[in-house]
């Protein structure tokens, strides 16, 4: 369990990585947010799209359609409890602060799944466990530093922005003390958690961050600059996704029979 825990931090310290990657200029920083949330919602749309759906579709077949709809479902109440929550704010900054509660929840519950796929490989071999552990932290890098600039695009400053991310990059130790204490029946309902982020990630893409932008373009140059950084987004994340399952992939046999890989 000690060597999952710290594998687990490893990956946490993939969070702060939007500290360095954005720089201290503040002309800088300005400039790459304009490209950022949009690319946001693409990392996103590939993320639910090449791994969360598929995962829990292929453990629940008959049930992972429902709780996907209940993870967005849930979001969309979500978002309207942190509007209320933040509408005494100017209507630019009300928005942007509820869309930045929504991402920390949202990867909390994904960073969860995270950890119950890490701390069930170490259970079959540390060897795999790491690399498990280095597949994670691979495709972790650019999510973080999409929603690390939508922090700081949403008034946090940059040292509030990286504790916000931290903590929710942190809840990758529930999920790994979770599958490490109950390694016998934990794994087969992975489905329900990676079914409530699906859920989750895709309201947020879809239609909390698209709609914003759509609404408004001007700040974000034009319809196709920021078409191109969903695409952008889209196929980066698209790429690491799919060198890190090529490269990091284990099977693993959940309780009702079926094979799946993470």
């Amino acid at each position: 369990m000690v060597t999952a825990l710290l594998a687990s931090a490893m990956v946490t310290l993939a969070s702060v990585v939007g500290v360095f990657f954005f720089g201290k200029k503040a002309g800088r920083l300005e400039g790459i947010q304009r490209f950022v949330v949009p690319a946001a919602v693409g990392v996103f749309l590939s993320l639910v799209l090449n791994e969360l759906i598929p995962e829990t579709i292929t453990q629940a077949p008959k049930w992972g359609s429902v709780i996907i709809a209940a993870g967005f479902l849930s979001f969309y109440v979500l978002a309207h409890v942190l509007h209320r929550r933040y509408h005494h704010l100017e209507a630019d900054d009300c928005d942007r602060k509820g869309a930045a509660m929504l991402i920390l929840i949202g990867d909390g519950i994904h960073n969860i799944s995270d950890g119950v796929v890490l701390g069930g490989a170490f259970l079959i071999d540390p060897a795999v466990g790491f690399a498990v552990a280095l597949g994670l932290a691979l495709h972790e890098i650019p999510q973080e530093i999409v929603e690390f600039g939508v922090l700081v695009r949403a008034g946090f400053s940059r040292t509030k922005a990286m504790l916000y991310n931290l903590l929710s990059a942190s809840s990758i130790f529930v999920g790994t003390i979770i599958i490490m204490v109950v390694n016998k029946n934990a794994d087969q309902y992975v489905w329900i958690i990676t079914g409530l982020a699906a859920g989750n990630l895709l309201f947020l893409a879809a239609s909390d961050l698209l709609p914003r932008i759509h609404g408004n373009l001007r700040h974000y140059g034009s319809i196709w600059y920021s078409t191109t950084a969903i695409i952008v987004g889209f196929v980066l994340m698209t790429a690491i996704l799919t060198f890190v399952h090529e490269q990091f992939d284990e099977p693993v046999n959940y309780s009702d029979g079926v094979e799946s890989t993470h």
